[in-house]
């Protein structure tokens, strides 16, 4: 029996073999077979080659949908069909309920939603309105619900409008002489008021402050300018005219003359001589010592005057006048011995 031989050597020997129709090789190191052919060496068992029929798949295949609609992965290995139900991905803007007017984008999925609103309507001529009609088809006339006409002068009838002569005044009518046909502005002449220009002003009228006072310096000087200061030297060095200064001091007053500060009343100068004034609470106490008229307020015995004492009884002269009192009056010694004083106002012993 014949044996047919097969050429074989390592892989790389044979990928270089030109093999003739029909004629085999093999590569020792690898495994692979080839075949020549008119086209040329063919490699008869490759790797991962294509089965003529299968009933599966030797790994079977996932199939998933992600994107705007996504599905759960489905295992597929030929010996089953494969139903994928997809679910379209949610709007996170939109919520689920009933739109007149939506937003979509360019592949024509909704993207937003609104109510449809008078903006959004376009303008449509009254031909493609049913119902309006016309003033010759509509309910016209005098009747209530009708529609009023205006004539061909632009008015309405007179038919159509209110009695109105008891509650507007006819334009005829005249304030100081203006008619009420244009606008008629009043001045203060025109209703005897005093204009708001004389306010506060030389011949006008003066004001009143928030509290409901004139203001003072609006009201004359002599009214409440007086002003107090420490002393004379305290005084501006040029007064003004109609004020009063007061020195505190002394509480002395002054006026300026225009020049200087005049006392304004002569000052009461106090002291003992004929062009002052006596202290007041002295002349007090000669006066109440004035008018004691018994006993002896001095306590003065008969030594202190020269006379004999009560006691001495040798003495028969009446009353002995010893002397006379300042300022009037006289002293005198009575028969018993005593001292009696008379005085007139103001008088001392």
């Amino acid at each position: 029996m014949a044996v047919i031989q097969i050429k074989r050597g390592l892989q790389e020997a044979v990928t270089n073999l030109v093999l003739a129709q029909g004629e085999l090789a093999v590569a020792l190191d690898t495994g692979n077979v080839y075949i020549g052919a008119t086209s040329g060496n063919v490699h008869i068992n490759p790797k991962g080659g294509t089965a003529d029929t299968a009933a599966k798949l030797s790994t079977p295949r996932a199939f998933s949908v992600s994107g705007d609609a996504s599905a759960p992965a489905v295992q597929f290995d030929g010996t089953q069909n494969v139903e994928l139900v997809l679910a379209l991905a949610n709007i996170t803007a939109l919520t689920p309920g009933t739109y007149t007017k939506v937003t979509v984008d360019q592949k024509g999925r909704v993207t937003a939603g609104q109510t449809i609103e008078v903006s959004d309507l376009p303008n449509i001529p009254s031909t493609k309105v049913t119902g309006l009609g016309t003033a010759s088809t509509a309910d016209t006339g005098t009747q209530q619900g009708n529609v009023p006409v205006v004539q061909a002068d632009g008015k309405l009838l007179a038919a159509l409008l209110p009695d109105l002569s008891g509650t507007y005044v006819p334009v005829s009518t005249t304030i100081n002489g203006k008619p009420l046909s244009a606008a008629v502005t009043l001045t203060a002449d025109d209703v005897e008021a005093i204009p708001a220009s004389q306010k506060g002003q030389a011949n006008g009228v003066a004001e009143l402050d928030s509290s409901g006072k004139v203001p003072a310096a609006q009201l004359p000087s002599y009214v409440d300018d007086v002003v107090e200061y420490d002393s004379q030297r305290a005084f501006p060095e040029t007064g003004e005219d109609g004020k009063i200064y007061i020195a505190k001091d002394t509480n002395l007053t002054y006026r300026w003359s225009g020049s200087q500060y005049v006392e304004i009343s002569a000052s009461l100068a106090l002291g003992e001589t004929e062009s002052t004034a006596y202290r007041g609470d002295r002349g007090k106490a000669a006066y109440d010592h004035s008018q004691i008229t018994k006993g002896n307020p001095h306590g003065t015995t008969a030594a202190d005057v020269g006379a004999a004492p009560s006691s001495h009884t040798k003495q028969t002269a009446s009353a002995t006048q010893l002397g006379h009192v300042k300022g009037g009056g006289n002293v005198s010694i009575g028969v018993d011995g005593t001292m009696s004083v008379e005085t007139v106002d103001g008088g001392t012993f």
